[in-house]
């Protein structure tokens, strides 16, 4: 009789122990799907992504241009190396023999405030589109096509012209190696921007001195009034105009090694953060 009462009771204690293990787990769970729901409603709506459609390929491999609607803005049109304020839909496909599409962010660094919605950067055959007005898309040049260069370490077509000068760091010539058949050395115009400029160098330092890097990505790339000292003695400011050219100028001296110091006292006299820069060479 007492085994079965012993029985009995582990039995009960057993099943109220499983009771109470349900039952916080069914709390558990009520308490993550309320957490989840007013996480959900607290997070903004993410933005549509704007798609730059103008250009497409048909279900017969052939190039489709599409105009925005009407009121929408238009890309930046640049055909034969001449901006074309024409409407897509006005060219014909079969005379073009290249295109390139570049987006919005992209355009707006090249080309400024005009190439908002996006670039399209158009090469045609010698003869014009047929049923279209000579004036409305120019003629290729009879003398030697203008060559792509290099923007932002990146191929691209068009005039250096046609570039947002205030955004520019450097234009300087690549002198390319020698290829079959040439009689000289090819050279191509190498334009770099200030932002880009400034990455460069940044993610040159950052491999040398980690504490950097973080510091860097701590500001989301920003450097202002940060110092510079060169092992030569020079003091380059980040965010200094000026500056900025002779940055970018240890970084093509390859340097060897990176020390960093991080910012230093109250408000009133603080010392910025500095990075003592080692050189290989003394930057040009």
């Amino acid at each position: 009789m007492k085994r079965i009462l012993i029985i009995l009771l582990v039995l009960l204690s057993v099943n109220a122990s499983a009771q109470r293990k349900k039952s916080r787990a069914k709390k558990r769970a009520k308490h993550t799907a309320r957490h989840r729901a007013s996480v959900r409603e607290e997070e903004p709506e993410p933005e549509p992504v704007r798609e730059f459609q103008y250009v497409s390929m048909g279900a017969d491999k052939r190039i489709v241009l599409t105009d925005p609607p009407e009121g929408q803005e238009k890309p930046f049109i640049i055909i034969n190396d001449t901006v074309y304020n024409g409407r897509l839909a006005d060219l014909k496909v079969d005379n073009i023999t290249d295109v390139s599409v570049i987006k919005r962010k992209g355009a707006r660094i090249m080309y400024g405030p005009k190439a908002a919605a996006g670039a399209i950067i158009i090469k045609t055959k010698q003869h014009l589109p047929a049923n279209l007005a000579y004036d409305a898309l120019p003629l290729p040049k009879t003398g030697p096509q203008q060559k792509p260069f290099m923007f932002n370490e990146e191929v691209t077509y068009g005039k250096v012209e046609d570039l947002d000068q205030s955004k520019i760091l450097s234009i300087d010539t690549l002198i390319q190696p020698k290829f079959a058949g040439s009689k000289d050395n090819d050279t191509t115009v190498n334009v770099t921007t200030k932002v880009y400029g400034k990455k460069l160098y940044q993610w040159k330092f950052g491999t040398l001195s980690k504490a950097y890097k973080s510091y860097i990505r701590s500001r989301r790339g920003k450097d202002d009034g940060m110092q510079y000292v060169l092992s030569d003695g020079t003091t380059l400011t980040g965010g200094n105009e000026d500056d900025l050219i002779k940055l970018l100028q240890v970084y093509h001296a390859d340097p060897l090694s990176a020390t960093f110091a991080p910012a230093k006292g109250t408000r009133k006299n603080r010392t910025p953060a500095t990075l003592t820069i080692e050189l290989n060479q003394p930057a040009n």
